[in-house]
């Protein structure tokens, strides 16, 4: 149940990262469709700020139906994105960013009624100047806006990137991790000696009985046990461990049949199932395991101890049984 709810919340954790990246990614999409919307402020107000400097160096005393109805719409949409950002961050003006840009309308219309009513060229000239001023400051108003928000949005999109990078370098590793544990979940054999596992022993066990129940063919077990590999142990250090269990597990392979069945039950207990083997015939065998194990070059080094017992199946008592009592004879 405990691995079964490890898979659940792995499988989860990888959903939602998987959901967590394209949003981070739409967040940036739609940081980039704002920034299209500020260049394109940039341009309007660009374009008004270079017609108010032409007024202003040169007055247009004639009313002109066409540029004033250019300059108006303009100005309408320059309007929407000062709604829009009049209560940003980012302005830096000495008002508002709306009262500015209304600073602005009001020269402005009060500029196209002298120019539709023809007032004095001097009066015009003063106004236009006057106008050209106020837009040539919301120019650089909304310009330093647009900078400080493109400048925080690129920040954005790097540090959105990284996360992105760091999601799906996490996603990996998970993905990995969760195959990991399942190969591991499904595995037969043990990782440290390449002998079968418990798992799979349990399982040929209770087939191996049955069929020796059924047919009434002997059946043995020779268990060994290594001192000094009992979990907590300090005896040996780990690489020590690994390569002693490495070494016994070759041996172990190399001396059974290939009807039988060799495992690591635990920590430092063996287990071998000898199928149609009296127990006569499966003491041959420990004592050419014994010979093997205790007499090697890289064990004895060592000086690993071993223990060893042999035992019968008896066609009465159960597969679990049978285990208990092998693993008796040991101590």
């Amino acid at each position: 149940m405990q691995k079964e709810w490890l898979s659940f919340r792995l499988t989860l954790l990888l959903y939602s990262i998987v959901f967590i990246i394209p949003l981070t990614f739409y967040f940036v999409y739609t940081s980039f469709d704002a920034a299209e919307d500020d260049t394109k402020v940039i341009r309007q107000i660009g374009w008004v700020e270079g017609v108010s400097e032409s007024m202003s160096i040169a007055p247009i005393h004639q009313f002109d139906q066409q540029m004033v109805k250019k300059i108006d719409d303009t100005l309408q949409k320059i309007s929407i994105w000062v709604i829009y950002n009049n209560d940003s961050k980012f302005y830096r003006g000495k008002q508002t960013l709306e009262k500015d840009f209304l600073n602005v309308i009001t020269c402005w219309t009060e500029h196209k009624k002298k120019l539709s009513q023809n007032d004095n060229p001097m009066v015009i000239d003063e106004h236009s100047a006057k106008c050209s001023h106020l837009v040539t400051n919301l120019t650089t108003i909304i310009e330093n806006m647009v900078y400080l928000k493109q400048n925080k949005l690129i920040n954005t999109f790097y540090w959105n990137l990284a996360i992105a990078m760091f999601l799906s370098w996490l996603m990996i590793y998970m993905v990995r991790s969760y195959i990991h544990m399942q190969m591991k979940k499904h595995a037969i054999y043990d990782h440290e000696t390449k002998l079968f596992n418990k798992k799979y022993f349990l399982a040929e066990l209770r087939t191996t009985c049955a069929g020796s129940v059924r047919y009434k063919y002997p059946l043995s077990m020779l268990s060994v046990s290594m001192d000094g590999f009992e979990e907590g142990s300090e005896k040996y250090d780990e690489k020590t461990k690994t390569y002693i269990l490495k070494t016994t597990g070759g041996l172990i392979t190399f001396l059974t049949r290939i009807s039988d069945t060799a495992c690591r039950y635990d920590e430092n207990h063996f287990f071998i199932l000898l199928p149609d083997t009296d127990e006569e015939n499966a003491l041959i065998l420990e004592r050419r395991v014994r010979e093997a194990l205790e007499k090697h070059d890289v064990i004895a080094g060592f000086e690993v101890k071993f223990k060893f017992s042999t035992t019968q199946f008896n066609n009465e008592e159960t597969p679990e049984a049978f285990v208990a009592r092998t693993q008796d004879f040991l101590n």
